[in-house]
C-alpha cells in the first residue's frame, strides 16, 4: 500500500511539473521577455517603408509607427528589430513566429482576417493608378484594354480583376520589380494604393495619379490570431497607444512629416 501511495505522490508530482513547464506565454510577454520588438515591415514603399540611402536602415510613416509601439512597450524606441516582409510574406511572417507585428501598409479585409488580426486603422488610403503625364488614360474605365501593372498578392491586384475583368494585367513580387517595369514601359498604368504610388511620385516627376480611386482602404497594425483565451494583450495595448496617436495629433505629425495627406 505504501509503494502504491509512494507510485501516486511521484505521478503527481510529475503531472504537476508539467503543468508548470507547459505554462503559456502570452504574445505580450514574450515581447517582453525577449525585450526586443520584431516588426515587419515594407523596405521598397516609400514613404512608409523604405531603406535610407543615408543610414542604410528603414524609415518611414510605418516604420515610425512600430518605433513608437516599441517605446510604449518597451520602454526605448531603440528595442526593435525590423524584418523585410512583402505582401507575398507578412501573414506567413505572422503566423510562423518570424514576427511580432507587421506595420506595413497592410489594408484590413475579410480575407486576411481568417488568418490574422488587426489593430484599430491607423490611416486610410484609396487605390488608384499611376500613367504618364501624355497618357489618354484619365479613368479606371479607360484601363478595360490597356496593361496595367499590379504587385500579386495584394488587395490591388484583386480589385482591377473584380472591376475591370478586361484588363491586362501583369503581376511583380515587390513594389521594387513593379515600378522599375512601369519605368520601362512594359505596362500602361501602375495601380495601387494612393499613397504609395505618391511615394514613387516623389522621385520620378512626369507621371500622374488618376483623380479617381476605387476604394478606401484601413491600413492597421496586423499580429498573429491569439493562441488561447487571454492572449490579448497585445492587441488592446496597440490600440491603446494608435487611439491616443489619433487623439494626440501625433499621426497628422507624422503624415505631414512623410507629405502624406
Amino acid at each position: 500500500m505504501k509503494k502504491i501511495f509512494a507510485i501516486l505522490i511521484l505521478s503527481f508530482l510529475i503531472f504537476t511539473s508539467c503543468i508548470k513547464k507547459e505554462t503559456k506565454e502570452s504574445s505580450y510577454d514574450k515581447i517582453i521577455n525577449r525585450d526586443i520588438l520584431i516588426a515587419g515591415v515594407k523596405t521598397d514603399s516609400k514613404p512608409f517603408g523604405y531603406i535610407s540611402n543615408i543610414t542604410g536602415e528603414p524609415e518611414g510613416f510605418d516604420v515610425d509607427i512600430a518605433k513608437i509601439i516599441a517605446q510604449d512597450i518597451l520602454g526605448s524606441e531603440r528595442k526593435i528589430k525590423f524584418v523585410s516582409v512583402d505582401p507575398n510574406t507578412k501573414i506567413e511572417a505572422l503566423t510562423s513566429g518570424e514576427v511580432d507585428i507587421v506595420v506595413a501598409t497592410m489594408s484590413v479585409t475579410p480575407q486576411r482576417e481568417l488568418f490574422v488580426d488587426f489593430s484599430v486603422p491607423y490611416y486610410f488610403a484609396g487605390q488608384t493608378a499611376l500613367v504618364p503625364e501624355d497618357s489618354s488614360i484619365y479613368t479606371f474605365a479607360d484601363l478595360k484594354d490597356k496593361t496595367t501593372i499590379v504587385v500579386l498578392g495584394t488587395t490591388a491586384e484583386k480589385n482591377i480583376r473584380r472591376i475591370i475583368p478586361t484588363a491586362k494585367i501583369i503581376g511583380y513580387q515587390s513594389y521594387k520589380e513593379a515600378f522599375e517595369a512601369f519605368l520601362n514601359g512594359d505596362g500602361d498604368a501602375i495601380s495601387s494604393d494612393n499613397t504609395i504610388l505618391a511615394g514613387f511620385l516623389i522621385d520620378h516627376p512626369g507621371y500622374r495619379l488618376l483623380k479617381n480611386k476605387i476604394t478606401k482602404e484601413p491600413y492597421a497594425v496586423a499580429f498573429a490570431k491569439p493562441q488561447f483565451e487571454g492572449d490579448d494583450k497585445l492587441k488592446n495595448s496597440i490600440n491603446v497607444v494608435i487611439n491616443r496617436l489619433h487623439k494626440d495629433g501625433t499621426l497628422n505629425k507624422l503624415k505631414q512629416k512623410w507629405k502624406l495627406k
